[in-house]
């Protein structure tokens, strides 16, 4: 994790010099304050006869004020260095928070499809935003660890040139008051790590249960869904106020040992000024030191405990960052019309279970091709494997002649349009929801793309019409503008392959008809694969694959496949009568499977 930070460090190597600069003068103007203090104390105790050599009045007026200027100007001095450290400690800091956290999500994007099956997505997003606990980090090792050693070294050297017998009494705390943070700070690191995800977990159900509040609401779950927030929350405040209460219990044992070191200062220093071996400016100084001493000690064992905290939080983002492998760069994907071919494709979500079972299709340019079958049957796997969003374990498929494993992903998906019932819809305007695949689009092509998509009623009711803010994830928006919006996209686009997973599954009749015409109406058209349960959608494909149990059962065109009288005449039949579209025939062809 540190070579990591380090790694993130290189590119404010002169920034970070600059903090450490201002943090070693500010920690200089620091200890100088104790050296005035004892020549004030020892030219008045001078002057009362309590130390020699005596000084008369004027003179030590001259040194008290003398002390007094130059402690304020130090002070103030000091300070500012301290908050120009400060300053330049928090934009390197920043910059570096923006370079982890964007640098998290680029790598997160960029993980297959896989890594998201088994993971909450307000856990992920938890993980990202943990990033924000490298400033702590940053600060830390910039503006007061090397500060802080600085300062104990100074401290004790100072303290061993002007008495060893004093400084050794000072000093004779130490050990015990390290052995008792040390071990503070261990215990205090137990447990972090299951900690964390507690609060991963409580921000994971409140992000399910808010993106699903219209489940919840008919399912008169808002009680029970708050009841078991709340014990989550309380068992997690629990652990937290435990983790309070054992930090107590060892800084109670510090204080115990500081204030120890503190009075035997005292108790020695004044014996030794009896004895007139020491003045009272000196054991003065040797205690504001001591002070000092312990305050670093202090500040390293509360920021060692602070710094685990951000550290395990910290090392949850970075090992976020180190997950993989990430989707490989590979080749861009050279133009041509638009075939597409499956070579005896095989595919498995788990070992014991194939899902296509050397599924071999065609997909010829420019024409519709369809893939109808029963629910289970690997339609929508088919799309997924050539959108890569899964990589097939036997078997080729190929775009133009050229296999698509060596090609980079995102040169094939910017390739392909993608209607599906499960695409998202961003929180923003109509608009940027419309251009989202071509960023590029003019005003011109949304607001057609737009119209051409049956959203022309959606924006004569809108005010504000391709200008209108909608909410997260469609919110605002019935189910079939959703779809319909996402139909504007892809007309937006003009892609070269065209993938239609129960594009219109969502719409009436009419509208799908009205879509449909403008899908295919697309110049240059692309090649497309429809997929889906409607006949209406499918009987205007030029092609038709049945799939059943992972493999192609029928194939042809639709007038031929009518004649055959299988699962697709079925489908037809029961598209005429009132029952629910193919609804029998895909029961009846579960049922034999």
């Amino acid at each position: 994790m540190l070579r990591f930070i380090l790694q993130l460090a290189k590119n404010h190597k002169r920034q970070i010099a600059v903090i450490v600069f201002f943090a070693l003068l500010a920690t200089a103007a620091d200890l100088l304050q104790p050296l005035i203090y004892r020549r004030a104390i020892n030219d008045i105790a001078g002057l009362l006869g309590v130390a020699a050599p005596a000084r008369t009045a004027e003179q030590t007026l001259l040194t008290l004020i003398q002390s007094v200027v130059l402690l304020f100007l130090i002070s103030v001095i000091g300070y500012f260095f301290s908050l120009r450290a400060d300053y330049y400690g928090s934009k390197v800091a920043s910059a570096m928070e923006v370079d982890l956290i964007s640098g998290t999500f680029g790598h997160v994007l960029k993980l297959p499809t896989s890594f998201f099956a088994h993971r909450a997505s307000a856990s992920i997003a938890k993980r990202i935003d943990q990033s924000d606990q490298l400033a702590p980090v940053v600060h830390a090792f910039s503006q007061q660890i090397a500060p802080e050693a600085i300062r104990l070294v100074g401290i004790c050297a100072i303290m061993f040139t002007q008495n060893w017998e004093m400084a050794l009494v000072s000093l004779s705390m130490v050990p015990p008051y390290l052995w008792i943070a040390r071990r503070s700070a261990v215990r205090m690191r137990t447990g972090l790590d299951s900690y964390y995800e507690l609060w991963e977990n409580i921000s994971g159900r409140i992000t399910g249960a808010i993106a699903a509040v219209k489940t919840v609401k008919l399912s008169g779950a808002e009680a029970r869904e708050e009841a078991r927030l709340k014990a989550d929350s309380t068992y997690a405040y629990g652990v937290y106020t435990d983790r309070i209460r054992r930090w107590h219990r060892y800084y109670i044992g510090q204080s115990v040992v500081s204030n120890l070191g503190k009075s035997l200062v005292l108790g020695y220093g004044g014996y030794l000024v009896l004895r007139q071996r020491l003045t009272p400016g000196d054991v003065i100084m040797f205690a504001a030191y001591l002070d000092r001493l312990f305050a670093p000690v202090d500040s390293l064992n509360s920021m060692a405990v602070t710094l685990q905290q951000n550290l395990v939080s910290l090392q949850r983002a970075i090992d976020l960052h180190a997950e993989g492998p990430i989707e490989p760069p590979g080749e861009d994907l050279k133009e041509g019309p638009g075939e597409v071919e499956f070579r005896d494709v095989r595919f498995s979500y788990v070992a014991d279970r194939q899902v296509l079972r050397g599924l071999s299709i065609k997909l010829a340019p420019g024409k519709i091709t369809a893939l109808a079958g029963p629910s289970g049957a690997g339609k929508t796997t088919t799309a997924d494997l050539l959108l890569k969003l899964f990589e097939p374990s036997n078997g080729q498929i190929l775009i133009d002649g050229a296999p698509i494993d060596k090609a980079s992903p995102a040169a094939v998906r910017r390739a392909i349009g993608v209607v599906a019932t499960d695409l998202a819809v961003f929180r923003g305007t109509l608009a940027d929801n419309i251009r989202y695949k071509r960023p590029g689009a003019s005003e011109e092509e949304v607001l057609a793309a737009a119209q051409a998509a049956g959203l022309s009623g959606l924006l004569s009711r809108l005010p504000e019409g391709l200008q209108t803010e909608i909410g997260e994830n469609g919110v605002g928006l019935s189910v079939g503008e959703r779809q319909r919006l996402q139909i504007a996209r892809i007309l937006a686009d003009k892609p070269r392959l065209l993938v239609l997973d129960e594009a219109t599954a969502n719409l009436d009749y009419a509208t799908e008809l009205e879509v449909k015409q403008s899908l295919f109406r697309l110049d240059p058209r692309p090649t497309t694969l429809i997929i889906a349960h409607r006949f209406t959608m499918i009987k205007e494909a030029d092609y038709v694959y049945i799939v059943l149990d992972g493999q192609v059962v029928e194939e042809g065109t639709p007038a031929q496949l009518l004649q055959a009288n299988g699962w697709f005449a079925q489908l037809a039949k029961q598209s005429a009568s009132p029952e629910p579209v193919g609804e029998s025939a895909m029961l009846s062809e579960t049922r034999e499977v």
